[in-house]
């Protein structure tokens, strides 16, 4: 073996030779909010009936979807939201992982959720989150018209409105499967995970909720600001729907606590 001008021996390259691993995004951060959809499917997926396919609507910057990729929590995961750019930001950053980073495969769309096509062969999840309960209600509308004859899985945690969707599921016949409440930065979201068609054996959806204790502050909390925020909604333009509304929310106070609200 030769030497070196400088005196070193020079060795022969190793055959054994370590790959670099690629360095991986960082995971996603979720809110309370996020974490407590995802906590909700890990406990969905790990039974013995798992979805094949997850729908991220109105996914924003698909925060929940990616995680719940990287988590490996279904066989499919499509992507929906109608701003385009955001789709287009989305697809990037998931080109960012090495093509063995992300086992189950994935689509995405930029268009109305309302207008997905949804697979009846395949169980699957629809989940709406980020946005009120009246648009919601807009998204399913055309939904169903389309997929009648087939069984439907959503989670829905609206940000606003939840009494206008919780109405609409309660007429469409949905079927309650699990509904909790869950607080971030101050606010309180409530998550409702439901099922339209064939649900034997389950509770309808509840227009006000059957989730409530007056044992859990939160739950308090939040009914209170629901009172009061439509105490002040029948000093507006439609106020007989507020009042109808404050009626049931009213009765909802009094059956869980024993005592009727004080407005102060």
């Amino acid at each position: 073996m030769k030497s070196s001008t400088l005196g070193y021996i020079a060795l022969p390259p190793s055959p054994y030779v370590i790959p670099m691993q690629p360095t991986l995004p960082p995971m996603p951060y979720l809110g309370a909010r996020l974490r407590a959809l995802l906590t909700l499917i890990e406990q969905v997926q790990s039974s013995t009936e798992p979805y094949h396919t997850l729908y991220d609507c109105c996914c924003d910057h698909g925060y929940l979807g990616i995680k719940l990729l990287r988590k490996n929590l279904c066989q499919h995961l499509h992507f929906n939201d109608q701003v385009p750019h955001l789709i287009d930001d989305l697809q990037q950053r998931l080109d960012d992982y090495p093509a063995d980073a992300i086992t189950p495969s994935y689509s995405a769309s930029a268009a109305d959720a309302g207008q997905l096509q949804i697979n009846p062969q395949n169980k699957s999840l629809i989940i709406l989150a980020g946005i009120g309960g009246e648009h919601m209600v807009n998204i399913l509308k055309p939904l169903l018209q389309r997929h009648s004859d087939h069984q439907l899985d959503f989670l829905f945690c609206p940000t606003t409105t939840q009494f206008d969707l919780r109405e609409y599921l309660s007429l469409q016949k949905f079927s309650l499967i699990h509904e909790s409440l869950v607080q971030e930065r101050g606010r309180s979201y409530e998550v409702i995970h439901a099922r339209w068609q064939q649900a034997h054996g389950l509770d309808p959806v509840s227009p006000t909720g059957a989730f409530w204790s007056a044992s859990e502050q939160s739950h308090l909390d939040h009914l209170s600001k629901l009172i009061k925020h439509y105490q002040r909604r029948t000093l507006g333009d439609q106020k007989q729907q507020a009042q109808r509304v404050l009626g049931l929310y009213l009765t909802l106070w009094l059956s869980t606590t024993g005592t009727a609200f004080d407005f102060g």
